[in-house]
Parts: structure tokens; sequence; C-alpha cells
């Protein structure tokens, strides 16, 4: 089959690739270290769509362009400006968990190549994938407590699929950069291999996976994800009032101000 690609309305859109049985989707902001703005989030689920619809795809590939990021998160720039309301920032989360749910929901496998950053919404982004495969330079961080927010309660449930609860607080509290290797121990990738080895690696994956069974494929993916959380959804409520708090405080304004001057934040906890 020849490749198709999408045509993004944005250069920094995700674009979608497909090569025979094998699509891959590129986060497509090289410049702020695939940090995706609204726009972006908002594009990604109907590339992926094109995965959903086409039945001679076998696996789907997520990675960063340009080769040093795989995805510093949300372009934090427009915060102040597009989630600076709880009503914003809740239409702001519902933009990226339906980006999350989008990867997660998809029919076939979907492998992570993580290379350099995967932070924030790009370690969700890499949650929501099925394997994760990361370079040995890759690095990971959840730093939504050094901007004064709460992290999706719905991305918090794929967090606790992949580790311990007591390794997702220390992730959150901290907000502590891990390297590949540590997040190797932790569960929260599955392989880690030399920066060189990362094509290679994920090209031999996709040729296994590719020589099985499609309908085994689909029905191990739903079962384990509906098996692994079945209570996620019970105390939802409760937790995103938790969120709207967080967007409403000093202490959020404060922490996004810091982050765009560079400088540290002086959270009162108000």
């Amino acid at each position: 089959m020849p490749s198709r690609k999408s045509s993004p309305a944005r250069p920094d859109n995700p674009l979608l690739s497909v090569r025979g049985p094998i699509a891959e989707l590129l986060l497509n902001a090289p410049v702020r270290k695939n940090a995706l703005p609204l726009a972006a989030w908002q594009a990604l689920p109907g590339e992926l769509e094109i995965v959903r619809q086409d039945p001679s795809v076998r696996v789907c590939v997520l990675r960063g362009a340009g080769g040093e990021s795989f995805c510093a998160g949300a372009d934090i720039s427009e915060f102040e400006a597009i989630r600076s309301t709880p009503a914003a920032a809740k239409h702001y989360d519902d933009i990226n968990v339906a980006a999350f749910k989008a990867l997660k929901s998809l029919p076939v496998p979907v492998f992570a190549a993580i290379e350099g950053p995967c932070l924030g919404g790009g370690l969700g982004l890499a949650l929501a994938c099925d394997l994760r495969i990361a370079a040995g330079s890759a690095s990971f961080a959840i730093p939504a407590a050094r901007l004064g927010l709460a992290y999706p309660p719905e991305a918090l449930g794929d967090l606790l699929e992949a580790v311990s609860p007591s390794e997702a607080k220390k992730l959150l509290f901290t907000a502590q950069k891990l390297s590949s290797s540590e997040a190797l121990r932790i569960g929260l990738i599955n392989e880690v291999v030399e920066d060189t080895e990362l094509d290679s690696r994920i090209e031999a994956l996709c040729a296994l996976v590719c020589d099985n069974a499609p309908l085994s494929l689909k029905a191990a993916k739903r079962a384990i994800n509906l098996l692994a959380a079945p209570a996620r959804a019970e105390n939802l409520a409760t937790l995103l009032e938790d969120a709207r708090t967080c967007i409403d405080s000093a202490d959020y304004r404060e922490g996004c101000r810091a982050f765009l001057e560079k400088r540290a934040a002086r959270f009162k906890g108000t």
C-alpha cells in the first residue's frame, strides 16, 4: 500500500502516515520540544480516526518530530490566555483527555517510541499507548505541582495501570525527572535501548505484531483495558472538583507566570 499522509491545517498539528500495515503519528512541534498547542491536541483524535477506519493497519507508532524530544507536554505559553478560569481549564483538559482516549481506544496495538523529554501531557500520551520503548537519553516527569494544577484524573488512571500508587505519588509529589533506567525500574516504560537502536527496535516489534492474528490482538487489547480499570469512573466527579479548585487558585496563576519568566514559583496554598 502506498504511503498516505494527512494534511494538517497548522504546521504543528500531528502528522499521520501509513506505510503498509504500519501507521505512524508524528507529534510535530520540534521547535518547542513537541510541546503541543491546543489546536494540535484537538487535531489528534481526527488523525487517529484514519487508523481506526483502515482495516489494513495492524499497528500504530507514536513518536516526536525532530529526533530529540518525544513530547514536552502542553504549550504552557497558551495557559494564561486560554486556560485561566475553571471553565476554560475544564475545556482544555477535556481536549487533552479526548486525545488520550483516542490513542487508548485504537483497536490495534500502539507503541510509543520515546526519545528526549516525555513530560506532563506528553507522558499522558505515552501512557495511553500499549507499550513504551525508550531511548537511553529519554527523561520523564509530571510537573503539574510546579504549575499549581491537577493532572487529569483520567490520565492518572493510565499512570496507575503502569506503576504502583506509591510510585505515582512520588512522581506527582516531587515533580522530579526520571531517567529512562529509573522509569524502567518502576514500570513506567517497557524497554530501554541505546539511542541509535530505537528505530530498529520499534521496527522489530512492529514486525512481530504484524505476523500475529489481528482479531486476537484486538480482543486482547480490549479485554486488558476493560479489566485493568473496572471502577475508574466511580469517584470522577470528586476528582474533577479538586482539579477545579487548583485552576481557580492564585498558586496556579503564579505557577504559570513563574514558568514563563523562568524563575522559582512562590506558592502560598491559596
